[in-house]
């Protein structure tokens, strides 16, 4: 009863979500234990105790406004029916005797059961306590003395009870919270309103649609429509799960689903900015792929790089741009100090006929795939892509055996990423880790834990 107090006066001010959906969690563990009903004599009691008192009034106060003169709830309630539930109550109440009742079963709460004097009592659901015949009896006469202790009914016009927003919001928000990628994408594209796609359209929901893709390729279209439509966020949710995957083959599917947003190339430009050599490579091979102009002064830049590699994807995505500008930039590094590098470049500023700019970056990936280096910046990338495969990626590194110095690295550094990014979730294999052989790995998952 206190919980639903507090959601309501959460609501009426206007309180952050994060608090509303914590309330609604709450509200959803408690009910579970059993049936609940909350009616006069329960406020009653309530009343008396002082911790409560406060809360309970204001039930009784907002009970009375809509003429309620009680509230099963069943073991079975859902978060949503929660949500649902504290609109119509802290909505202003309708002129019509008994229309919360028409608008609850209009909103679908199925496990919460309305008691309004004089009005038809709705069907028992699984979960709820079943209410004696005697008791039954009530609902036309004993009950109305009951409602008559509430504030009078306010006349005026029904105003909307809770938007259809609201509850997408908070199923949305459950769904990232699950790691269902699969509600969200349905969720996600469903929403036809622009401004509203844009605010559901979270890092953390379209990553959880980049992973459905590369777990269903099957329904690409659909996913990459999607994509495009969330512009640059969604190019960016693509960039960050491709420097994070730990696959060659998803690597590779992910380059080519960036390389097919529009929004990759703002995407790209700002990530050849980043310190890191291996993003800033992939930022460099996607300008490339762009074709576009205005992508040569960002590649430009890219060839006074100190990592070789990024110099080297700098010239291989000039060439793919071509045209004068991309040229005369190319000829700046002919007298690179590195052979790879001036080599690449002229053999495209010379068109030489074994030039293959595409060919050359992929091998080039190949050859860096087992690399300590390598493998350390993914293990980095991964803190930053908060999805249940990413843990689990994650925990799978840390879980491997100790058989060398490279090893012990990607194990520790595998743990500060679990610790970095994906709280509170990992705590159980921190805690397991915090146990480990070896005194390293103890004191990294304790670290970890204590952050």
């Amino acid at each position: 009863m206190a919980a639903l107090a507090l959601l309501l006066k959460q609501m009426r001010e206007r309180a952050p979500t994060a608090e509303m959906l914590g309330s609604v969690q709450r509200l959803a563990t408690l009910a579970q234990v059993g049936s609940v009903t909350i009616d006069d004599r329960v406020l009653d009691e309530a009343m008396a105790v002082e911790a409560v008192a406060s809360g309970a009034a204001m039930l009784r106060t907002v009970m009375g406004t809509h003429g309620l003169s009680a509230i099963d709830i069943a073991s079975t309630v859902t978060e949503a029916e929660f949500l649902k539930l504290g609109g119509l109550l802290v909505a202003p109440p309708s002129a019509v005797h008994g229309a919360i009742i028409e608008s609850a079963d209009a909103l679908a709460i199925w496990n919460i059961r309305l008691r309004v004097p004089g009005m038809t009592l709705r069907p028992t659901p699984v979960g709820m306590r079943a209410i004696a015949p005697d008791e039954a009896s009530l609902e036309g006469g004993a009950q109305v003395a009951h409602a008559t202790h509430a504030a009078p009914l306010t006349i005026g016009t029904p105003a909307p009870i809770i938007t259809g927003h609201d509850v997408l919001e908070h199923d949305l928000a459950n769904a990232v919270r699950r790691g269902d990628g699969v509600a969200v994408f349905e969720l996600l594209s469903g929403v036809t309103d622009r401004v509203f796609f844009e605010q559901l359209a979270t890092p953390d929901a379209l990553q959880l649609v980049v992973e459905r893709l590369l777990e269903h390729p099957q329904n690409h279209e659909a996913v990459h429509d999607l994509l495009v439509r969330a512009g640059v966020p969604g190019a960016r949710a693509v960039f960050e799960q491709l420097v994070a995957a730990t696959e060659i083959a998803d690597r590779r599917f992910l380059y080519d689903v960036a390389a097919s947003l529009p929004a990759t190339l703002a995407v790209a430009r700002q990530y050849a900015n980043d310190p890191t050599w291996y993003v800033a490579r992939n930022a460099a091979g996607l300008l490339g792929e762009s074709r576009s102009q205005s992508a040569v002064v960002d590649l430009a830049r890219l060839l006074r790089h100190t990592d070789t590699r990024v110099r080297v994807a700098a010239v291989v995505a000039l060439g793919q741009i071509g045209g004068p500008g991309a040229m005369a930039r190319l000829e700046s590094v002919l007298f690179d100090a590195v052979p790879d590098v001036r080599n690449r470049a002229l053999s495209i500023v010379f068109a030489a006929p074994d030039a293959d700019p595409l060919a050359d970056r992929m091998m080039l990936a190949v050859q860096e795939e087992s690399t300590l280096e390598y493998q350390l910046e993914i293990i980095a990338a991964l803190s930053n892509v908060h999805t249940p495969r990413a843990r689990q990626k994650l925990i799978e590194m840390t879980m491997a055996r100790t058989r060398s110095l490279d090893d012990l690295q990607i194990r520790l550094a595998a743990i500060g990423a679990l610790g970095t990014g994906h709280r509170p979730a990992a705590d159980a294999v921190l805690r397991d880790l915090a146990n480990d052989e070896h005194s390293l790995i103890r004191e990294r998952a304790a670290a970890a834990l204590a952050r």
